[in-house]
């Protein structure tokens, strides 16, 4: 049923995108009055009302306030909110309640919370682990990158400055990057993201095509694409922009023309699509290429920004992989262009692009329960998300009041979470509706040592601050310990059931027990540890 349904959803979408060419204008300036974020959640809203009217789809209803209060501090800060901010947001009774906690989240750069600074630094891993995934042999020296995102998501810098700095960012193979205490890595500037990925120009347009414009070209390095239209000439031409990346250099070569190993034949440097580079003067070949790919009129560029966004806040990409746009057909990429294009007239701006999608029923809806496990959601509805290991260790690192965090809210890279990131970055999946990190994820959760001792009453700073509270009863205790681990109430059921078991016990050091296997319980339950 789901399937038919989506197949009716795209049905109703037409056109698809294309390349931009050269000689199309490159201002990167909005070319209309840009939609307010109320305006573009109602845009988004009144699309997808339209297709699951006509294919007969029902939507779930909103979520209450509990489930969008953890989804959105999950999205926007990569944690829970702390057991006084969900207090105070699930008292709270304004009408715009939602789309206050939204704008604060994205824009109060005020202590103590700081906000924007937390904002910045979780979708600066988000970023660092698209372009370089958790689980690859470079992604720790990748976290590197995670400074200098932050600055530029802390910033707000416009979506195409951020991608023009990192490919044609230079160096010139002999500095060290400073070390980083806070990271325990080696911090750096957006050249490390050539580094990182191997410092060839093989490497440089393969990352580059999949990262910026959505399209997996590697595969065409040695022969045609099996699968897609590219070809060895394709391939070369990108990389021929990158000719002057070599021995861990990142610099610019005066001719912009490559010849692969062990090949006779030498290319140069074209546009996805075929068309030969004009190289100017005065202009670089990356900057060249920079200027092509972030086009206003090239909607692979825009497009693939917006879908990244959709998928790490939906759950789902807009098409069915994010990394493949240019196999999606014209009917499945039709919202997704139209988006784009409401994208490139806000001037590129990666924070409107969120708080929008954040205030739209659509985002605030409930997730999708499937008949079929395999099966899909239909088009725009999302499905229970999996976290990632930084927004687990964040989670704990909340709900369990541990002593690496500071003052200022920024959390220490010390060895405790390298070592719990690194065990789950072996099954984590890229993909937020996947979940193949079950196994090592239960095992850590639930022998693990932060856990372990987050239930010891002697250890525990939440458990021991909870029951040495003399203003709270059995029921506040409870209370407290729900919103510090799923951001709610228990429920009338949950708080009956709880309370019957803590009153069966005979003593108080029996009760306190109690309350720490009831602690325990919630950690490890699937809802802590999933976003709804």
């Amino acid at each position: 049923m789901f399937l038919k349904a989506r197949c009716l959803v795209l049905a109703l979408m037409l056109m698809g995108a294309t390349f931009v060419t050269a000689d199309e204008p490159a201002s990167g300036k909005p070319v209309a009055p840009r939609l307010t974020t109320e305006e573009l959640a109602q845009w988004i809203d009144e699309r997808f009302a339209a297709a699951w009217q006509v294919a007969k789809i029902d939507p779930p209803a909103v979520s209450d306030d509990a489930t969008f209060l953890k989804r959105t501090y999950l999205d926007l800060t990569g944690s829970i909110p702390s057991v006084s901010q969900a207090r105070d947001f699930l008292e709270y009774t304004g009408e715009h309640r939602r789309g206050t906690l939204v704008d604060r989240l994205l824009n109060d750069p005020r202590r103590p919370e700081k906000y924007v600074e937390r904002t910045a630094a979780h979708w600066a891993t988000l970023w660092r682990r698209m372009m370089v995934p958790g689980n690859s042999r470079e992604a720790q020296m990748a976290v590197g990158l995670e400074p200098w995102l932050k600055e530029q998501f802390t910033a707000n810098v416009r979506y195409d400055e951020l991608a023009r700095k990192l490919v044609t960012a230079k160096n010139d193979g002999q500095q060290m990057m400073p070390m980083n205490p806070t990271l325990d890595v080696r911090a750096g500037g957006p050249s490390l993201f050539f580094q990182v990925i191997g410092g060839k120009p093989e490497t440089a347009a393969s990352s580059v095509s999949r990262v910026f414009l959505g399209v997996r070209i590697g595969c065409a390095e040695c022969h045609d694409h099996p699968f897609a239209d590219w070809r060895q000439k394709d391939f070369w031409g990108m990389a021929a922009f990158f000719s002057g990346i070599k021995n861990g250099a990142v610099d610019d070569s005066p001719v912009a023309r490559i010849r692969p190993a062990n090949s006779t034949i030498e290319y140069t440097a074209a546009f996805l699509g075929g068309e030969q580079a004009k190289i100017v003067k005065g202009k670089t070949s990356r900057e060249t290429l920079a200027d092509w790919m972030v086009s206003p009129n090239n909607l692979q560029f825009s497009a693939t920004a917006v879908n990244r966004v959709w998928l790490y806040l939906i759950g789902r990409g807009l098409t069915e992989s994010v990394d493949d746009l240019d196999k999606a057909s014209p009917a499945e990429r039709r919202i997704l262009d139209d988006l784009a294009k409401l994208f490139v007239e806000s001037g590129y701006d990666l924070r409107w692009l969120i708080a929008g999608i954040c205030n739209s029923q659509l985002y605030q809806r409930e997730c999708v329960a499937l008949e079929v496990t395999d099966a899909e959601p239909p088009l725009g509805l999302r499905p229970i998300k999996t976290l990632s290991p930084e927004q687990v260790f964040n989670l704990l690192e909340q709900a369990l009041s541990l002593p690496v965090a500071r003052a200022d809210g920024s959390a220490r890279f010390n060895g405790l979470r390298t070592q719990l990131i690194s065990r789950m970055n072996e099954a984590a999946s890229n993909n937020p509706d996947e979940f193949r990190a079950g196994i090592p994820q239960a095992l850590l959760m639930m022998n693990g040592r932060l856990t372990t001792e987050a239930t010891d009453l002697d250890q525990s700073r939440t458990l021991r601050g909870v029951l040495d509270a003399p203003f709270l009863d059995t029921e506040a205790k409870l209370t407290t310990l729900y919103l510090a681990t799923f951001s709610r109430h228990p429920r009338s059921e949950e708080m009956q059931f709880l309370l019957e078991h803590i009153r069966k016990q005979t003593t108080g050091e029996k009760q306190n027990q109690a309350f720490a296997e009831i602690f325990w319980g919630l950690l490890n339950s699937p809802e802590f540890v999933l976003e709804k």
